[in-house]
């Protein structure tokens, strides 16, 4: 008999009055995953407000971004506390079409003040193409929240917008404001990247990277559209303070450029530097460069490092012998990594009900097991017994 699905009562239990059954349900729901999605979003239009703010921030909590269109519909809800719980989640759950329905209520008189708030909040630069379109609504409030948002993001990609809202009298402030900040912004990462290009010594440029890389996480997203640029720089320790400080500040436009470079740039700390900013997104697109990487001596660690911080362990399955060959490896990190996500794998199998695989792990030269020598005698071997075993 087939094992009955209990995610529907899981789902209601977010709201039980017994603490020990609400967390029950919550850990439950958290380890479903991609299963409880579907039910949460069921109840999100229940008559119940308090079950719809609990599943809009389990949604937020498993981070799946499907869900993010719908919870941007709870902003509307009539209750506080479904929309407060529905900006909390959006936090987590925001992909580019929740995005532009949030930029979307801000023609919306009741709602636009909400949409601000969490827009505010988010500082996505997924939201810039809407929020340059809501520059020409012919709601002058409305244009004026997209400016103000805009304003906050403080993106150099939106340049050509600002020079064309200089034309709208209600925008010109904003517009020539935020300018400024963007010229001052770019100028400041240039005269950065500039002081590593001037120096000639290896050493010297070793001990300026770290106050660099430290510098440009400072100045944050707004950053990354220079630094991807900077990816493509002639100087090799530009191109590795850039992935470096692109990994740190994890916006995630980095993952592709980052990937092309991990595979194809034509120096070794480069790449080393991509694999190793790879792996602090945690994103699955990086799987196949990261165990390419393994096998490499010289990435072998920062790929090991990569791969121990997927977020989604599931597309590590294919690859599970490379993860006992880590944890089995003589270098210590290494072996810890693979520790790590071999952990990982085994109660991801024992869960789903998946046979786990014998230890196949191939042995490398250092490791083969030497028999001990035959003890030898003293007297020698045509003596009889009794001589001194050496």
């Amino acid at each position: 008999m087939a094992k009955r699905d209990k995610t529907e009562d899981l789902v209601k239990e977010i709201i039980h009055e017994e603490d020990w059954k609400r967390m029950n349900a919550t850990a439950e729901l958290l380890k479903r995953g991609p299963e409880a999605v579907r039910h949460l979003l069921g109840v999100l239009a229940d008559e119940n407000p308090r079950l719809r703010a609990e599943a809009a921030l389990m949604l937020g909590r498993i981070k799946d971004r499907t869900a993010g269109v719908p919870i941007v519909e709870l902003l509307k809800d009539p209750e506080p506390i479904v929309r407060t719980a529905a900006a909390e989640a959006l936090q987590h759950v925001a992909d580019d079409s929740a995005l532009a329905s949030l930029v979307r209520l801000l023609e919306e008189p009741d709602h636009r003040d909400t949409a601000a708030s969490v827009l505010g909040r988010l500082k996505d630069p997924g939201a810039l193409d809407p929020l340059v379109a809501m520059l020409k609504s012919q709601d002058p409030t409305a244009r004026r929240m997209a400016a103000e948002a805009m304003e906050q993001l403080a993106d150099p990609r939106s340049a050509d917008a600002w020079i064309e809202a200089m034309g709208d009298p209600e925008l010109r402030v904003i517009a020539s404001r935020s300018l400024k900040r963007i010229a001052e912004l770019r100028e400041r990462i240039e005269n950065i990247l500039d002081g590593l290009r001037e120096i000639e010594d290896t050493v010297a440029l070793e001990e300026a990277r770290v106050g660099v890389v430290m510098n440009l996480i400072a100045l944050g997203r707004p950053a990354v559209s220079d630094l991807l640029v900077a990816l493509e720089d002639e100087h090799w320790m530009v191109r590795e303070v850039a992935a470096q400080a692109l990994g740190l500040i994890g916006d995630l436009r980095a993952v592709e450029p980052l990937l092309r470079k991990a595979k194809a740039d034509r120096d070794m700390g480069v790449r080393e530097s991509c694999i190793k900013a790879l792996g602090e997104f945690g994103d699955t697109r990086a799987v196949e460069v990261l165990v390419e990487a393994v096998n490499v001596p010289t990435t072998r660690l920062a790929a090991s490092e990569g791969l121990s911080k997927i977020k989604d362990v599931s597309v590590l399955l294919p690859h599970v012998e490379l993860i006992k060959r880590m944890r089995a490896d003589r270098d210590g990190l290494v072996s810890y990594h693979g520790g790590l996500i071999m952990d990982k794998l085994d109660k991801l199998m024992s869960e789903q009900g998946m046979p786990q695989k014998e230890e196949t792990a191939a042995r490398d030269e250092w490791d083969e097991e030497v028999p001990a020598p035959t003890p030898r005698t003293a007297a020698g071997p045509d003596m009889p017994n009794g001589g001194i075993t050496v």
